[in-house]
């Protein structure tokens, strides 16, 4: 099993592919496997690398508080192991914190930002309220013996849209074995769910300095969509895509619309002609 030592835990990761590096940064309790309906369009492109966030899968899983700056570290920690100098940075909801944070404190190292439905974090974060008492709720209910059934099909349902749910789409199948298969611990999860409702980067996103894709699906409901547009206005010259109908998972649902969506962006930041906002107007399927 591929594993590093990072910022004092073990890592585990995958690579994939060859080319420019292409870090993808997985959200809340998912794990490298996770990303599998995105990996083989976008490993045709890139050395692609995945992996499992602390208290994910296959990763080290320590019962201690997390942030996300702690979790950017990690994440640093990888990119030094694998000696990867650059590398183009996807982040989807939780990950797309960490990578604003590794954006933010290692600029150097990103060489482009795409971030997927994912928020500044704070108080001030469209639908925040709403959002903190999610995580109390999930703290307060679920035991240590991790959420029921019941929980995790009701999860679903703020993922995937309701036809990828009645069709029992294969992604969608992807999605619960990769969980199934290696399901964080419940203490990971809380962890990393403390760590999300600690984040705030809203009064730093003005000193993202790298060329920044942000993206969304326009029927999220577990991170407000505005939350995209937000992060597309206060990061400088972003560009914003929001992908209409789509839910939490709409990477994982349409990656035949979103791995374009992002070579295409990384390519034009790679030849030197990326737009600067607006230069690529907000759209659906």
């Amino acid at each position: 099993m591929p594993t590093v030592r990072a910022n004092g835990i073990d890592l585990y990761f995958e690579e994939h592919g060859s080319g420019e590096p292409l870090l993808l940064i997985m959200g809340w309790g998912g794990n490298a496997a996770t990303w599998q309906p995105q990996i083989p369009g976008l490993a045709e492109h890139y050395r692609l690398i995945v992996f499992d966030n602390r208290g994910a899968g296959r990763s080290s899983a320590p019962d201690e508080p997390y942030t996300i700056r702690q979790m950017a570290a990690d994440t640093l920690g990888l990119l030094d192991a694998l000696e990867v100098a650059r590398a183009h940075v996807f982040g989807i909801s939780m990950g797309g914190m960490i990578a604003q944070e590794l954006a933010l404190e290692q600029p150097g190292r990103v060489a482009s930002l795409v971030l997927g439905c994912t928020s500044p974090g704070g108080e001030r974060a469209a639908g925040a309220a709403q959002f903190h008492a999610e995580i109390s709720t999930f703290r307060q209910t679920v035991d240590d013996d991790g959420p029921d059934l019941e929980w995790f099909a009701q999860f679903l349902r703020r993922l995937w849209t309701n036809e990828a749910l009645v069709k029992s789409d294969p992604r969608l199948q992807d999605f619960v074995f990769s969980i199934i298969r290696f399901p964080p611990s419940p203490h990971g999860m809380r962890r990393q769910a403390d760590a999300i409702a600690q984040h705030d980067a809203l009064d730093r996103l003005h000193a993202i300095s790298v060329p920044t894709l942000v993206t969304t699906g326009g029927e999220d409901t577990l991170i407000d969509p505005e939350n995209s547009e937000l992060l597309a206005e206060l990061i400088p010259n972003a560009e914003l895509r929001v992908f209409e109908g789509l839910r939490h998972a709409f990477h994982l649902e349409r990656p035949d619309l979103i791995n374009p969506m992002i070579v295409q962006f990384i390519d034009r930041v790679t030849r030197g002609t990326h737009a600067p906002a607006g230069g690529v107007p907000a759209g659906g399927d």
